[in-house]
């Protein structure tokens, strides 16, 4: 497989489950729901943006020595972005929890669900392989695009409004990480050879799925398992975000 090949059945896999984050999130806010279960999307979301500081603090440390020799000023640069952006969103949508329960939850108390586990279970059995099955990681962001350009349109009440004023940060912000992410991958691919590509592949086919499972799960199950299966197959418009 040359590397073009290569890229467009990564880019095939990626689309179709960011398909199906922009589908869970249009289903959930297209009717009214319980307040529990916004409540309980509300504290995955915050485990997932507050949970990865410290890792991506200590990555920061440990790159630093290694800056403009192994590790590119790009890629620096990306790193801290990404971290500080997360901080943001957390202190958003944790904002907007405390408004809507009246109660503040510290950020320890964000803890991750069965599917959240399965997703870093995942990330952790290929972060010691080769650069470019590691920079698969790296489209990660393309789902919280996704998640967040479906967020960034919702209509209702003070709480919706809120919320989508929160989904247009994290959107223009996600959208700048994953094509800093993107530049490097495909620089990767292009200097990489064919005995990459397939462990590189099943990491694209794993990690994009969890991560559209977890989403569905963290919004109570608007999709249910005969439509999680369709996308699964395909039967799903693909979303791709746009270049910068």
């Amino acid at each position: 497989m040359d590397s073009f090949s290569f890229v467009r059945e990564v880019d095939d896999i990626f689309s179709r489950y960011w398909g199906g984050h922009y589908e869970v999130v249009s289903t959930f806010f297209s009717q009214p729901r319980p307040q529990e279960q916004l409540v309980a999307w509300l504290d995955v979301q915050l485990y997932k943006e507050i949970h990865v500081v410290p890792p991506k603090a200590q990555a920061l440390i440990d790159m630093y020595d290694k800056l403009d020799t192994e590790v590119e000023r790009s890629e620096y640069e990306a790193e801290a972005y990404e971290m500080a952006d997360e901080i943001q969103h957390y202190r958003l949508l944790a904002d907007i929890r405390e408004l809507v329960t009246g109660k503040r939850l510290k950020a320890t108390e964000a803890k991750a669900t069965p599917e959240q586990v399965k997703l870093e279970g995942v990330r952790h059995r290929y972060e010691k392989s080769a650069p470019l099955v590691k920079e698969v990681g790296g489209f990660s962001p393309g789902g919280g695009v996704a998640f967040a350009a479906a967020g960034s349109v919702i209509n209702g009440g003070p709480v919706e409004r809120l919320l989508a004023q929160a989904f247009k940060v994290i959107y223009q912000q996600e959208l700048a990480h994953y094509n800093q992410r993107r530049s490097i991958f495909d620089r990767l691919a292009r200097k990489a050879g064919p005995s990459e590509h397939q462990q590189a592949l099943q990491y694209a086919r794993e990690l994009a799925r969890q991560h559209f499972i977890l989403r569905n799960e963290s919004f109570s199950y608007p999709l249910n398992p005969e439509r999680v299966a369709e996308i699964d197959a395909g039967k799903v418009r693909p979303y791709t975000p746009p270049s910068l």
